[in-house]
């Protein structure tokens, strides 16, 4: 089976390197497609980003997305520029579909006003200045992969976070399970499971990949093989 690894595009490609050697090694096809730096990507976004992230995909035979984070917002639009080649989707601590609302949206008034008030000349500050710091130490505690993060960040426009996603949700022939790896994403697990979609659990760290890709491993292969 094939597994598309698609990072969020708050955060670099690396976010998915342990974890594709891992899956490598149990005999996966693995692909991990590239979002530029958003400062670089034409609006609409979400399109945009959708028919690039499609455009790296090739191959033959049935093919797993898995989107970490915000990422999960544009799997929609993968999925329908990929034009049949994605039979399901894994959202791993990942924000689900929001067609009509913008990721600022998702996020709550007063986080989104928080966000808004940190912007200059469009951009907001890089993923982990949104947070306390040594947050992302504590989340990647090897000082190497932590280097390499860190260097992929970049700031994000404004008009990204701000810009409505399309009106567009997965095709009811792609199934669709849920993997929370942080408490932060409880509400998102607990409405997949709501609706009857496969649901994994684990209590680790929102960039899990990095610390425990084993485990993340086992989880996505328990899902787009269950």
């Amino acid at each position: 089976m094939r597994l598309i690894l698609l990072h969020s595009p708050l955060i670099g490609p690396s976010a998915w390197l342990a974890v594709a050697a891992e899956a490598h090694e149990r005999g996966f096809d693995i692909q991990l497609p590239a979002i530029p730096d958003l400062s670089l990507v034409p609006q609409p976004y979400y399109p945009v980003i959708g028919k690039g992230v499609a455009r790296q995909i090739n191959g033959k035979g049935p093919a797993a997305l898995v989107v970490h984070s915000s990422a999960g917002g544009l799997a929609p639009s993968v999925v329908a520029a990929a034009d049949g080649m994605i039979e399901q989707v894994v959202y791993a601590d990942a924000i689900l579909p929001h067609p009509g609302r913008s990721w600022l949206d998702t996020t709550g008034d007063q986080f989104a006003a928080a966000l808004r008030a940190t912007a200059t000349d469009g951009l907001v500050p890089r993923w982990e200045e949104w947070f306390p710091p040594d947050s992302v130490a504590g989340m990647i505690d090897d000082p190497t992969a932590r280097a390499v993060f860190r260097d992929e960040l970049r700031p994000t426009p404004l008009a990204f976070l701000e810009e409505v996603a399309p009106d567009l949700d997965l095709p009811d022939e792609v199934a669709w399970s849920y993997l929370r790896f942080s408490r932060a994403y409880e509400n998102e697990a607990a409405h997949a499971r709501s609706l009857g979609r496969p649901t994994l659990r684990e209590d680790l760290s929102h960039l899990a990949m990095f610390t425990h890709p084993e485990e993340v491993m086992t989880a996505i292969s328990n899902l787009v093989r269950g």
